[in-house]
């Protein structure tokens, strides 16, 4: 693996690592969020649905449909969150003379501290994911890990190179 500091930014690395930690946490959150939704009586696609409020409004966080309009703009929205996520943590790891399993999950869980805060406490409500309508805050908290734990599993994915 290609290792970028603020002195060496090689795009090229930043980019694939943005993507592998990204569509990972995406998919594992998205996952989460699925079964949350299940296990809390709603269908799975429910909760993925919800992300798209940002456009719908609240029709979307009341939606049990699978359709394009909810479940596919709500699901490219919670991917293009987590890419962005994973954007941020590809620039983290970089600052890292070598990385290591460890700062790798501890970068995953500052970042994912600096996720919740963001989506809960700094943008307006309409920008939230919404998965708060659908979820306990216990299961809420399960998607949070599994969003930090797809970012680790990037790091370990690209690492492996």
């Amino acid at each position: 693996m290609h290792h970028f500091s603020p002195r060496s930014l090689r795009t090229t690395d930043l980019i694939r690592e943005s993507l592998i930690a990204g569509l990972a946490s995406g998919l594992l959150s998205a996952a989460a969020v699925a079964w949350g939704s299940r296990a809390g009586g709603h269908r799975a696609v429910a909760g993925l649905n919800a992300p798209s409020h940002w456009l719908w409004g609240d029709e979307a966080l009341e939606s049990d449909a699978c359709n394009l309009r909810h479940t596919g703009v709500g699901v490219a929205t919670h991917v293009a969150s987590a890419l962005f996520w994973g954007g941020i943590y590809a620039l983290m790891r970089g600052w890292h003379r070598r990385p290591t399993p460890l700062n790798a999950a501890t970068d995953a869980v500052i970042l994912t501290g600096a996720a919740v805060v963001t989506d809960y406490l700094l943008v307006p409500r309409r920008l939230t994911p919404g998965f708060e309508a659908r979820l306990t805050p216990r299961r809420l908290g399960i998607v949070y890990l599994a969003l930090a734990g797809g970012l680790v599993l990037g790091a370990v994915c690209s690492e492996r190179d």
